[in-house]
């Protein structure tokens, strides 16, 4: 009699065990999480933007950068390559002593850029950084353009200011710039 119960219980025994670990892996799943299928992302998400944030695209130059750039395209003729709102960290190589310095710095200078930049064409060097200039800076300004004098004279790039309230020749910008026009 128990030889005919035997295969009862070791099926009854099995599915037992099955079932006690179908319950362990279910509650170890459930403390994951799993990602949503949706989709927008999700909050956690470090690409998301946050709830009330909207972005939309906006001009690079304002109307009157646009026409310098033109006239700026011009003096340099072929001499340069001219890029526009150029973030300052990326034309600088910053080394320092310690991680916190470093970070300190950079944390200064991230969201600075410069107006125009003169890139040489064959090695692709700094050659001048071109700002144009209001006149009558606000002090955030004005605190702005001691930053930037201060590294390029450090990194040994050549920062032109001009004056933004005055139209110019495409001669009298390349005079400027120290520059000769070729016919």
């Amino acid at each position: 009699m128990l030889s005919d119960l035997l295969p009862i219980l070791t099926l009854a025994l099995l599915v037992t065990l099955a079932l006690a670990g179908g319950i362990v892996l279910t509650r170890r799943l459930i403390g994951r999480s799993t990602p949503s299928p949706s989709l927008s992302p999700q909050p956690s998400d470090p690409a998301a933007i946050p709830a009330g944030i909207t972005v939309k695209p906006q001009p690079l130059l304002t109307s009157a950068e646009a026409s310098f750039y033109n006239v700026l395209r011009l003096a340099v003729q072929d001499r340069y390559l001219v890029l526009a709102q150029v973030p300052l960290w990326c034309l600088i190589d910053v080394e320092a002593p310690s991680r916190d310095v470093l970070k300190g710095f950079l944390n200064k200078i991230a969201l600075k850029r410069v107006d125009f930049v003169l890139i040489h064409p064959g090695t692709l060097s700094v050659a001048n950084v071109v700002e144009l200039d209001v006149p009558s800076p606000s002090p955030a300004r004005q605190a702005r353009d001691r930053l930037l004098d201060t590294v390029f004279k450090a990194a040994g790039i050549e920062i032109v200011r001009i004056n933004a309230d005055q139209s110019y020749t495409v001669p009298a910008l390349a005079g400027l710039l120290g520059l000769e026009l070729v016919e």
